[in-house]
């Protein structure tokens, strides 16, 4: 079997938001933790995220419904934190909260082809589970709050 980053053989991490199942590579998740309060940030809207105590440090954290298509139903509370490294180079990382972890499964990652970050859909245990491609999940986690802090652009009229 091959290995991914720090000799990690390829299995996916599964987890559940809103009823869905979705996987990443275990390889990306750098810790699987309680949910802590999540605190707000003044610059960035409560239903975008906020940031937790992890270890001492304040850890950035993005809103389920921020990244997960959960059709605007009432998510129940949130389990476990997944924190997931930007970059293996770089120590710095970002949290999102989950409603519940599955388990390890056998399986590789991969890159997704479009923005809603899904490398592909496989039936796992019984159900068909998203798999993620964990950089396009948190270059959107990035890019929502950007646009929560910058906010919409300007719309520029013919009124002077």
């Amino acid at each position: 079997m091959e290995t991914g980053r720090d000799g990690v053989g390829d299995r996916l991490l599964t987890f559940e938001v809103g009823g869905a199942a979705y996987a990443l590579p275990i390889a990306d998740v750098a810790e699987v933790a309680e949910i802590p309060a999540i605190a707000g940030i003044p610059t960035i809207p409560a239903r975008v995220g906020g940031v937790v105590n992890h270890h001492g440090d304040a850890l950035p954290v993005v809103r389920r419904e921020v990244l997960f298509a959960t059709r605007g139903e009432r998510l129940e509370e949130p389990r476990h934190l997944l924190v997931l490294a930007r970059d293996p180079d770089d120590p710095e990382a970002l949290g999102f909260p989950v409603d519940r972890v599955l388990g390890l499964v056998e399986g590789a990652g991969g890159v997704a082809r479009s923005a809603d970050a899904v490398v592909e859909r496989r039936p796992i245990d019984g159900r068909v589970v998203s798999v993620l491609d964990t950089q396009q999940l948190l270059r959107r986690a990035v890019e929502a709050i950007e646009r929560s802090v910058i906010g919409p652009e300007p719309v520029h009229g013919g009124e002077e």
